[in-house]
């Protein structure tokens, strides 16, 4: 209590540290523009590496997390973080879904998504640029070649074996929709108008069964709307933050 009054009288409330989870084939850099406009909270990025499966992933990054935590999951990510916050729903203090997909992956589709990974993986730069990348950007970014050559570059640096491995987690995973009916704290869903992969539906079937949700989709951004308007996802992002610190000081 006595350290409460104190930061209240220094004008000054305890930031939540972040924990933040990439999606496929990506790792930290598709959060520097974010973390760039966060630049005094405690943050950490997890990539998701060393499991074949949703809870195993979920189960291994809770081991190695703060007490309590915000969590914010992009794409991959924010499917993990849904495990997480069902395991450990009072530890995450706060979950922010970005650009992500709370439904599960009909068992009739497995094969065919294991057979696209493993193809993609043969040859990486090939399958971003040639396979996915219209998938992956709003229309006012197709032409972005600095962008396209920073997924390109996460994507090679995360190598064959991690495509293989994190669709193995994506497919692992069990419908959310229901289970976060009983999340309370504060949430943000935030993704692209144009996001082909997570579409907006996906993101309103998300928002309206979180109790406590901001929905924000942005106009003309797609799948990678983290780095195609960075600075509106770092306003939405801080707002949703400081809710969550004043609510964690008792505010």
């Amino acid at each position: 209590m006595e350290d409460k009054i104190t930061a209240e009288m220094n004008g000054a409330i305890q930031q939540v540290p972040l924990l933040l989870l990439p999606g496929t084939l990506c790792d930290a850099r598709v959060f520097a523009p974010l973390l760039d406009r966060l630049p005094d909270r405690a943050t950490e990025v997890k990539v998701l590496v060393g499991e074949r499966d949703v809870r195993s992933m979920a189960e291994r990054i809770l081991a190695e997390a703060p007490p309590r935590f915000a969590l914010l999951g992009f794409s991959l990510g924010g499917i993990v973080a849904f495990e997480m916050a069902a395991l450990a729903s009072d530890r995450v203090l706060g979950l922010s879904l970005v650009a992500s997909n709370a439904r599960d992956v009909r068992t009739e589709f497995h094969a065919d998504r294991r057979i696209e990974a493993v193809q993609g993986a043969r040859d990486i730069d090939h399958y971003i640029r040639e396979v996915m990348w219209s998938r992956y950007v709003g229309p006012r970014h197709l032409d972005n070649r600095p962008l396209q050559d920073l997924i390109v570059t996460m994507a090679v640096d995360g190598g064959a074996k991690l495509l293989v491995d994190q669709t193995e987690i994506g497919l692992s995973r069990t419908d959310s929709r229901d289970r976060i009916r009983d999340l309370t704290v504060p949430s943000l869903v935030l993704a692209g108008s144009e996001d082909k992969l997570c579409t907006p539906e996906m993101q309103y079937e998300i928002a309206e069964r979180l109790q406590a949700a901001k929905l924000a989709i942005l106009p003309g951004a797609g799948h990678f709307v983290l780095l195609e308007d960075p600075s509106t996802v770092a306003a939405h992002v801080s707002a949703w933050l400081n809710v969550i610190d004043k609510e964690a000081a008792g505010g």
